[in-house]
């Protein structure tokens, strides 16, 4: 379900658990506060990260949140469902945050992330393929070469494990870092060449 559909069902009423939850925040019920914020963070957080593709970005995102609904409890003014109403303060923050790095081109920065989600790199794209090659430049030389053996030369993780004589465990977690430093340098690049 969309988080359209969720806010059009729970703007029509307000549960009574709901109401109920609000008057304890608004109370600064620390307990209440605190089920609140362990129920919702980690979905919150996971939520974020869909829009801002940055975990550190997403967590503050949603601390913030927190924070603000903490520090204005008596103030905060929630006429859906509790629910709804996280969901869409995070959904506004993170395009705030994305509006206030002035992105010039989300295209690019959605298939760079896209890419490197992917299995298979898309080599003939030149102008990625020069980042990509920048970044792993910037890498660890065993995990750089990791990287290369499985995506250049698109060996298994099994044949990369036999010939640098090391566990298919290390070559897969290689891999997964190696991939996570070149997400973080290349869009630290994009931000540097795209974000004003």
């Amino acid at each position: 379900m969309s988080l359209l559909c969720i806010e059009k069902i729970t703007t029509k009423r307000v549960r009574i658990e709901d109401k109920l939850l609000i008057k304890e925040i608004q109370k600064h019920n620390k307990e209440v506060f605190e089920a609140l914020f362990h129920d919702y963070y980690p979905l919150l957080t996971r939520f974020a990260e869909g829009y801002v593709f940055d975990r550190k970005v997403s967590e503050d995102i949603v601390q913030n949140l927190f924070i603000y609904i903490w520090e204005h409890a008596e103030n905060v003014n929630i006429t859906s469902s509790i629910k709804a109403y996280l969901y869409f303060s995070v959904k506004n923050r993170c395009l705030n945050y994305l509006k206030g790095l002035k992105i010039q081109d989300q295209h690019h920065f959605l298939y760079v992330e896209a890419t490197l989600n992917e299995t298979h790199f898309d080599w003939t794209d030149t102008d990625l393929s020069k980042q990509i090659e920048a970044a792993l430049a910037k890498l660890p030389p065993k995990m750089a070469e990791i990287f290369k053996l499985k995506y250049l030369e698109e060996q298994t993780v099994k044949e990369i494990a036999a010939q640098l004589e090391v566990s298919e465990n290390t070559v897969k977690t290689q891999l997964l870092r190696a991939k996570e430093k070149l997400r973080a340098l290349l869009l630290h690049s994009m931000h540097v060449k795209f974000f004003l």
